[in-house]
């Protein structure tokens, strides 16, 4: 392997790591070992604290662990890596005999478990004053938006207040007084309230100058990303075509605008002259865009270079993002406004705060807040930093291109007292490549910043994991190829961009027509879902019992895939794709609930009688229902 001595570096459990691992590198096995080495050293096992995201993630790597410890017994393995783990796993429990740790016995010594776990051990051991239980967690998303939109409309009821009701006032006038909107607005807001809260109790938080250099720094960004998206596909030719329009403002544009605030509005006038209102390219340009008829030759020149365009998604997008931008001065009713926006998402917060405190229960999201709170030392450090810092001495974290700032801000607080060369280490394990939380706000760029710049007073170094484990040589070398264009030549922090890490696989075996391309425009599904029945079928007539995998971008991609599945009578397994209202045993319940509530409606009564429950003949059901005089 490529990557041995970098693998044998993250086993010196002396030095902090951080560690890029593609996928298929070893990286949860390299978590093992690493884990196995440290109980090798430690006084206590619960010295050891290793998180991930996912309780599925925390039960592989217990199990990992578990497996690793009770293999002793077994013949030494032949693989030089599980002779590694083997090795580790017998001075694990050597050093268990030494101090009685029992751990086989007693694995829930073992600290292995999800950030959202630690915040809540760490809120559940140190609660707030007025919290007499263990609070609930709300899991469900419902149970989540009916508690902020609970807070929202209690808020709206302080619109009598002496207090508020001059902001709330002003926020409903310049929400048109559409309240569903109101509401609307504050579950989103509340369902992020981790990312803003704390800076909105910030003295500059709302401050105009502040505000105008982040927007500024926002623009510049933006605009230097396009200018070099741009320069590739926009060439002078398209520029003196430009010059020739009759709208005075895209007249003006002669040459590749740059990225200061001064392009600003040129960047604006190129993507008004190729995007339509919907962000989409032009399909036809006329006097409306600039060029009316007596500008017919340039006109059509010009479309031959929006024709050419239309496959840049990337540029599209990037123009379209154009329109979206922040203003760069902000004038004193925006100012009010945003003013007026803050103080109501603050009595917002309170009223949720009030919620959760009525209920005895909170979300994810106020378990991290409060274990940040409990984690802060703001006059002196708290009891349960003194504690952690005195028990956890080392920390591993698996999948750490996935943490969110506030997840990122825990982990901050938890090893802010840690000094280099203390004997406290912390191992990050992650690839950016990969990162799949965007949605719950994720920020690959922290990943990145570590590398950089390290975490609290640590610095970890850097490792590259390189070799793949998982697929054969033909699949690998074909994504090195591909995926070299698509990412990024240069990683950003500020922008999340992460440049491409090239893999080599472990294998030498060569698939031919490993990787295979199928093309189809946004409209041709059925023939899509035809080719994926020929595929499936071709593969299974070769090798029966091998497992096929269909990924697909949402469930509306499988309209027309699963029903030619079941009309060819090939089974197959699918997760969370059906909803639940669309499962025949909700339907065969609510058909029961139903001829419960009203003895009258027949057709329930019928669907009750066909149930699997009772299962009675079409046949049956027509000699039932034939009486008009009764229901059945």
């Amino acid at each position: 392997m490529n990557d041995q001595a970098q693998r044998d570096q993250a086993l010196d459990v002396t030095q902090s790591y951080i560690v890029q691992a593609p996928a298929g590198s070893g990286k949860t096995e390299l978590l093992t070992q690493r884990y196995l080495k440290l109980l090798t050293t430690c006084s206590e096992p619960e010295n050891i604290i290793a998180m991930t995201f996912t309780n599925k993630a925390v039960d592989e790597l217990t199990e990992r662990v578990l497996s690793a410890l009770q293999s002793i017994d077994q013949p030494r393995p032949e693989e030089i890596h599980k002779q590694v783990t083997y090795d580790l796993a017998q001075a694990v429990m050597a050093r268990s005999d030494e101090r009685n740790w029992q751990v086989l016995n007693n694995p829930k010594r073992l600290k292995i478990s999800t950030i959202d776990g630690l915040s809540s051990l760490i809120s559940s051991r140190y609660p707030s004053k007025t919290q007499l239980v263990p609070r609930q967690i709300m899991a469900a998303q419902w149970q989540r938006n009916q508690a902020y939109k609970q807070a929202a409309m209690q808020t709206l009821l302080l619109v009598d207040d002496p207090q508020h009701s001059k902001a709330i006032a002003h926020l409903l006038l310049y929400l048109d007084n559409n309240v569903e909107k109101f509401y609307r607005l504050v579950i989103h807001m509340l369902s992020k309230r981790d990312q803003w809260l704390m800076r909105l109790y910030r003295g500059e938080a709302l401050d105009a100058d502040v505000l105008k250099n982040s927007a500024q720094k926002i623009v510049i960004q933006h605009l230097s990303h396009l200018e070099q998206v741009a320069k590739l596909h926009l060439d002078q030719s398209f520029f003196e075509l430009m010059t020739s329009s009759a709208d005075s403002e895209q007249a003006q544009v002669d040459k590749l605008p740059g990225h200061q605030l001064t392009d600003l509005a040129k960047w604006q006038a190129i993507e008004s002259l190729c995007l339509n209102k919907k962000g989409l390219w032009r399909k036809k340009l006329d006097k409306n865009c600039g060029y009316p008829v007596e500008l017919k030759a340039q006109k059509n020149a010009l479309m031959e270079h929006l024709q050419v365009l239309s496959t840049q998604d990337s540029l599209r997008e990037l123009l379209h993002q154009v329109t979206q931008l922040p203003a760069l001065d902000f004038s004193k009713i925006q100012a009010d406004t945003l003013t007026v926006i803050a103080q109501v998402l603050k009595l917002c917060v309170a009223q949720l705060s009030l919620h959760f405190e009525q209920k005895q229960a909170h979300d994810f999201i106020e378990v991290a807040l409060n274990a940040n709170q409990a984690l802060d030392d703001r006059s002196s450090v708290s009891d349960i930093a003194l504690f952690l810092d005195y028990q956890l001495q080392h920390l591993l974290i698996d999948e750490f291109q996935d943490t969110s700032a506030s997840q990122f801000n825990t982990i901050e607080k938890l090893i802010k007292h840690w000094q280099p060369n203390d004997g406290k280490t912390l191992f990050l394990v992650g690839d950016p490549m990969q990162s799949i939380y965007r949605f719950r706000e994720s920020q690959v760029g922290l990943f990145l910043q570590v590398k950089v710049s390290g975490i609290a007073n640590i610095k970890p170094s850097s490792l590259l994991l390189s070799t793949n484990f998982r697929s054969s040589k033909s699949i690998v070398e074909g994504n090195n190829r591909f995926f070299q264009d698509i990412f990024p030549t240069h990683e950003d922090i500020y922008q999340g961009a992460i440049a491409y890490s090239s893999s080599q696989a472990a294998s030498n075996t060569i698939q031919h027509q490993a990787i295979n391309f199928h093309p189809f425009s946004n409209d041709q599904f059925v023939d899509e879902a035809q080719t994926v029945l020929d595929i499936v079928e071709s593969t299974l007539a070769e090798r029966p019992t091998s497992k096929i995998a269909i990924l697909v971008r949402s469930r509306t991609h499988l309209v027309e895939i699963t029903p030619l599945l079941k009309q060819h009578n090939i089974e197959f397994e699918s997760l969370k794709i059906t909803p639940l209202k669309d499962h025949l045993l909700t339907r065969d319940l609510f058909s029961l609930a139903r001829a419960l509530m009203h003895l009258g409606d027949k057709l329930a009564w019928l669907s009750v009688l066909r149930s699997p429950w009772c299962g009675l003949t079409l046949d049956d059901l027509l000699v039932l229902s034939a009486d008009d005089s009764q229901i059945i």
